[in-house]
């Protein structure tokens, strides 16, 4: 079970990056879909770490509120209460 599920875009990864090393330094374990192995099915790999993690943080971004897949992920934070939002660009409109 990781502590942290990471929903963000992929165009972000420069600004998404050190969170993810910071919450590790912190000793959380942080999933996020660059870890899916090959041969794998994308959407159950996902689904199934959505599922078990304690916490979604979700990256809002310019590029990340016009993501499906991150609007979905963050929903499913939500309905589970288990959402933390983390706003990157100011002029953004969290969903």
């Amino acid at each position: 079970m990781s502590d942290i599920f990471l929903s963000d875009a992929s165009e972000d990864l420069p600004r998404v990056l050190p969170l993810v090393h910071a919450l590790e330094q912190h000793g959380l374990s942080v999933w996020w879909d660059r870890t899916i192995l090959p041969g794998k099915t994308f959407d159950e790999v996902i689904q199934d770490a959505l599922n078990i993690a304690r916490y979604v943080v979700v990256v809002w971004s310019q590029a990340s509120i016009k993501s499906h897949w991150v609007r979905e992920e963050a929903g499913e934070g939500r309905r589970r209460g288990i959402l933390v939002p983390v706003l990157i660009h100011s002029e953004v409109r969290i969903p």
